[in-house]
């Protein structure tokens, strides 16, 4: 399984941490990662939304290169793989859409095929590796750990596109915590939104409240962490807990753990490795708990 790599703007940025796990762990489940060249912002996916030509072209001359390196491309970001995706297909099944975006994309030298696939790194796992095939990986089972998975907005809607799980009641996640020895726990507001598109929009105080009764909600069913797969999730329940802390009065903390670094845990890496320690909403029992775990 080889696939070009596509980043992002968040994770380089912001959690390259994130990236270094990622490029450490996915190879030793047989997926090589392409690194092409040229890749931009997906466009974000949010923001384009009033601007569709422009996002729509955008995003082909990133599956543009993809498809010249002639791999399927496989993302670390629900954004990325929201707006990738749905331009891939709506371009596929639109042939006058696909006439105007190539006149666009010809400025640029490229054109629009529709030859490549695009994959969130959850799908790739838990479709093309399986769940057996991540037990197999798995050294250090994290037995007895309780897991709050959120799958995030963007790789649940439209199912039709995006193709993953069931947006009412999502269960891949859950299965992937499973495979590596962990306890999901049925949580109330799973499917709900994180809130950062409310924060990075300038609506912190509606995206707090958001932020705070997944928190109760998780913190109720007596999850030890979250687990996100997108690095905006991963932002909003880390630093914008941090930030959002004192406000909302919380007298605990749900830190959150990127899905591949659980794996990272999981496959023998220790908590450096696996980048916990970077993160800003710190529980040292958890760590404790984490580091006999790996030990």
């Amino acid at each position: 399984m080889k696939y070009t790599l596509f980043l992002g703007c968040f994770i380089p940025v912001r959690l390259p941490h994130i990236e270094a796990v990622a490029r450490g762990v996915l190879p030793q489940l047989g997926i090589e990662l392409a690194d092409v060249d040229g890749f931009t912002c997906c466009p974000e996916p949010v923001g384009f939304l009033t601007d569709r030509m422009t996002g729509l072209a955008m995003a082909a001359r990133n599956i543009c290169l993809a498809e010249e390196a002639g791999l399927d491309i496989i993302t670390l970001c629900n954004g990325c793989t929201y707006t990738l995706k749905q331009a891939n297909e709506t371009l596929k099944a639109d042939a006058a859409l696909r006439a105007r975006v190539n006149d666009v994309l010809s400025e640029t030298g490229h054109e629009f095929k529709g030859t490549v696939d695009v994959l969130h790194f959850a799908q790739v796992l838990s479709r093309r590796v399986g769940l057996d095939g991540i037990k197999a990986v798995v050294k250090k089972p994290l037995t007895g750990l309780r897991v709050a998975c959120h799958p995030g907005c963007h790789i649940l809607s439209p199912p039709a596109v995006l193709g993953f799980d069931d947006p009412l009641d999502p269960v891949v996640l859950d299965g992937m915590v499973s495979a590596l020895g962990a306890d999901p726990v049925d949580w109330d507001k799973k499917t709900g939104c994180c809130g950062w598109t409310l924060t990075n929009y300038g609506e912190r105080e509606a995206a707090n409240r958001l932020l705070g009764a997944k928190l109760d909600a998780m913190h109720a069913a007596g999850a030890d962490c979250s687990t996100v797969i997108c690095p905006q999730c991963f932002y909003q329940f880390d630093t914008g807990q941090m930030l959002a802390a004192r406000e909302l009065k919380l007298e605990y903390k749900v830190p959150t753990i990127y899905y591949l670094q659980l794996l990272a845990l999981a496959m023998g890496r220790s908590l450096d490795e696996s980048g916990i320690r970077q993160h800003r909403v710190k529980d040292p029992a958890l760590e404790e708990r984490l580091g006999r775990l790996v030990a």
